[in-house]
C-alpha cells in the first residue's frame, strides 16, 4: 500500500556447538529468538515466514544487546536485569515474562509461584501458556 512503511527487522545468527540460534530485533528492542539443530537456514530465511511483511536486514549491531544476553545465558553468567523489547504479546503474557526475568540468577519458580507473583494465584496454566508462546527463550527461560 502506498504510504505504508514496511517494518524493518534486523536479524542475526549464532551457532554454538550444534545449536543454531536465530535472533531478530527492531530498533525498539529484541523481538524473537529461534533455534534449529540442523543447519538449514540463514537468519533471513528463518524469519521470512514468521514476519512476512517485514523488510529483513542482516545486522549484528542492532542485535548486540540480544547477543550479549544469549552468550551470558549459555555461559551460565549473570545477565543484565533488562533489555529493550519489541515483542507482540498480551498484557498478561508480558507480566509473566517480566516476573520470570525478575527471578534471581540460579533460582527457579513454578508456574503457580509466578502466577501468584503477578496477582493471579490460580493462573498457573495461563503462565504455562505464556511460556509456550515465549518469543525470547533464554532471555525468559
Amino acid at each position: 500500500m502506498a504510504g505504508t512503511a514496511v517494518p524493518e527487522l534486523y536479524c542475526w545468527e549464532m551457532t554454538i556447538d550444534a545449536l543454531n540460534i536465530y535472533l531478530a530485533s527492531t530498533r525498539k528492542g529484541a523481538a524473537k529468538i529461534g533455534f534449529t539443530l540442523k543447519r538449514e537456514f540463514d537468519c533471513m530465511a528463518f524469519f521470512k515466514k514468521q514476519f512476512p511483511g517485514a523488510r529483513l536486514i542482516k545486522d549484528s549491531n542492532v542485535n548486540k544487546p540480544l547477543i550479549r544476553e544469549i552468550e551470558a545465558a549459555l555461559l551460565n553468567r549473570q545477565r543484565r536485569k533488562s533489555i529493550d523489547l519489541d515483542v507482540s504479546c498480551t498484557h498478561f503474557q508480558l507480566k509473566a515474562l517480566k516476573a520470570i526475568a525478575g527471578i534471581p540468577f540460579g533460582e527457579t519458580k513454578t508456574y503457580g509461584e509466578i502466577a501468584s507473583m503477578i496477582g493471579r494465584p490460580k493462573g498457573a496454566r495461563a503462565v504455562g501458556q505464556a511460556m509456550k508462546r515465549n518469543p525470547l527463550p533464554l532471555i525468559f527461560p
